[in-house]
């Protein structure tokens, strides 16, 4: 190697140095390094959903544990997402109805707040209210019994952590979030209804007529897809950021953070992938 070929070599390597030393190198290893440990926390709960999936067979063994959950996240969301779905409805009927109103189509409420709720609406509510209320609460659940050692001990007695914890919790949200979602689809039109009937006129008849002329069966059954999908996502990305908490109190409320961050981000993600797979495929194949 020549002189010259060394100074070049030499002077490549100081500036690839300063590069990565200064504050444009740092925030690119920042975010690499986000972008690293977001990649492997998503494996390894790609991997314990399927861990838990392989123990449905034994689902019968974990029913007392399934109908607790099933009644403290279903029965105990009702009311506020049946209070946020009448209001969300209210809302788009005068936002939308005031602008109708100017073409004298008012009559139409019905079809685009029914499309929104359904096909929508109603599976994003029902998700925001389970992340937020149930998911959260599993991850601190989890993380007190992570950092207690107390899903140690159940390895130790040969219970296995997964069987015993993630699959009865992955159960009861895919079980729940259907029936969430067809909650908030009624009491959301139902909102709509009301303010569409006392504002702008729009018989009831007239509303309903509105919403099932545009409505079909493969948009419920795309709304109950999503609202499943949803609730397998929220349940293991809460119970794998549970059972890996460490740093005592403080790592217990990092992770119900982060399931709360985390579940939103990949909710919305999957939403824009059943969405695209939906009008893509799903409804050309049915010839909707």
């Amino acid at each position: 190697m020549s002189p010259s070929d060394t100074r070049i070599g030499r002077g490549t390597t100081q500036g690839l140095d300063l590069l990565t030393r200064g504050p444009a190198g740092q925030a690119m290893g920042q975010v690499g390094g986000g972008l690293l440990r977001s990649a492997r926390h998503a494996g390894r709960a790609l991997v314990l959903f399927v861990d838990a999936c392989s123990f449905l067979p034994q689902i019968r063994r974990s029913m007392p544990t399934i109908m607790r959950l099933l009644e403290s996240a279903g029965v105990g969301s009702i009311l506020v997402l049946s209070l946020i779905a009448f209001l969300t409805g209210c809302i788009m009927a005068l936002q939308t109805g005031t602008e109708l109103e100017k073409f004298q189509i008012q009559n139409q409420l019905g079809a685009i707040i029914g499309a929104t709720f359904v096909r929508e609406l109603g599976p994003i509510w029902a998700a925001v209210i389970m992340l937020a209320r149930v998911g959260g609460a599993m991850a601190a659940e989890l993380g007190t019994m992570a950092v207690n050692e107390e899903i140690d001990a159940l390895r130790m007695m040969s219970v296995n952590p997964v069987r015993y914890l993630v699959m009865p919790r992955l159960v009861a949200l895919v079980v729940t979030m259907p029936l969430l979602t067809i909650i908030a689809d009624w009491v959301g039109m139902a909102g709509g209804g009301v303010v569409s009937s006392l504002t702008f006129n729009v018989q009831a008849r007239d509303y309903v007529e509105s919403a099932t002329s545009i409505l079909t069966g493969v948009d419920f059954f795309s709304g109950m897809l999503k609202s499943a999908v949803f609730g397998a996502i929220i349940a293991t990305i809460a119970c794998d950021r549970g059972m890996n908490t460490y740093d005592g109190a403080e790592g217990v409320g990092r992770s119900t953070t982060e399931t709360v961050v985390l579940s939103v981000v990949f909710v919305l993600l999957a939403d824009l992938v059943l969405n695209s797979f939906i009008l893509s495929i799903l409804k050309p194949a049915l010839g909707a």
